[in-house]
């Protein structure tokens, strides 16, 4: 790969120019309206980033019955493809570039949200109990395995959503792939206990992703879709398995065949895993040779090594673009950069989204 800086330019592919190789790294804000549409305060938190080579919006729902967390947004009715254009009109007026992350959580979502049992690669149960704030301490419940029907008929979710996506005005979508949720669900082989053409060997667990991938590809066409992977199995109670290395290769074998914007790495701190042999992006420069964007708590002067080293074309910041919203401008002038507070997570008093209470069903944990 031929040295590069922060500041030099790159063709994303789409006739997608980007100005400088900073990315703003998707963000969950816990911050949606009571119809799950992103808040009118959205606007400004993604126009006054806009200076930025591609912003990354939070992670954004494809269906109701996909939430597991407090106040997260959608893309699947009109009123969010609406509130969503008033985003990406702002960006592109302050000349910016901006796709969406689109989330299916598989057996993270929760029927404390959407009244319905969660649903997974396999009827795997994750034990780790989790606090949601301002609501209850949640325990995951056990998911049922999606039949093959259903597989077809998330792809086709995730189609809907790129569709509605792009007549909101993006300009493209990031899959969403890493931190334990269902394309990561259907990888493992510890969540991936299926007999059927959607696991097995690491051919056919790598499948769904290729096909959700592939049917956003149809939407946005070339160099518009990008997908974020967790080589490191470290969130959300996703166990490594030797297999586990083989159906990522598989799949970013497979995806070297698609006109695939980037690849993205997925995880908060990106440290050496034994089994990867290195840290994660590394573990994904050996079997991507197209364009990666390098994630995980990395300094500025990190990124810029990074870079010049040819180990990946971009680089997402995540806290330290929380905290400074003229991030680029602060470092091309090398001004201070002020530091990350939890404070930033605190979300306003919003009108809460309709959870069905205590009356929802609990299902088998």
């Amino acid at each position: 790969m031929p040295s590069a800086s922060l500041w030099s330019a790159i063709e994303l592919g789409g006739g997608l120019r980007l100005p400088n190789r900073i990315v703003m790294a998707p963000c969950t804000r816990n911050r949606c309206t009571s119809d799950l549409s992103p808040p009118p305060d959205a606007v400004e938190h993604y126009a006054s980033r806009a200076e930025a080579g591609l912003l990354i919006t939070e992670a954004t729902m494809i269906a109701p019955e996909v939430q597991g967390y407090l106040d997260t947004p959608g893309l699947f009715l009109d009123s969010h493809e609406a509130a969503w254009s008033r985003v990406t009109t702002a960006v592109h007026e302050r000349g910016g570039r901006i796709f969406v992350q689109l989330w299916h959580t598989g057996r993270v979502a929760h029927s404390y949200f959407s009244g319905q049992q969660p649903v997974g690669a396999s009827d795997v149960l994750d034990r780790v109990p989790r606090r949601q704030a301002g609501v209850a301490s949640l325990y995951n419940e056990r998911p049922r395995m999606l039949s093959s029907t259903e597989v077809e008929g998330v792809i086709a979710q995730h189609r809907e959503s790129a569709l509605r996506a792009r007549r909101a005005g993006f300009d493209g979508v990031e899959v969403h792939g890493a931190n334990g949720y269902l394309i990561e669900q259907f990888l493992r082989s510890h969540t991936n206990r299926r007999t059927d053409d959607w696991g097995g060997d690491p051919e056919r667990r790598a499948r769904f992703g290729i096909e959700v991938v592939r049917a956003c590809i149809d939407v946005f066409g070339a160099g518009r879709v990008g997908l974020r992977l967790s080589p490191a199995a470290y969130f959300g109670e996703m166990t490594w398995t030797p297999g586990d290395n083989e159906a990522y290769a598989a799949l970013l074998s497979a995806l070297a065949d698609l006109p695939l914007a980037y690849v993205h790495t997925g995880i908060v701190e990106d440290c050496a895993y034994d089994y990867l042999g290195g840290t994660s992006t590394e573990f994904l420069r050996r079997h991507w040779s197209g364009c990666l964007i390098a994630n995980g708590a990395y300094t500025p002067e990190r990124a810029e090594q990074m870079l010049r080293e040819g180990l990946c074309e971009l680089v997402s910041f995540g806290k330290l673009f929380l905290a400074n919203p003229d991030l680029p401008r602060r470092l091309r002038d090398g001004l201070a950069l002020t530091p990350y507070s939890p404070a930033l997570r605190l979300p306003p008093t919003y009108a809460r989204s309709p959870y069905p209470g205590p009356e929802a069903p609990v299902f088998v944990r």
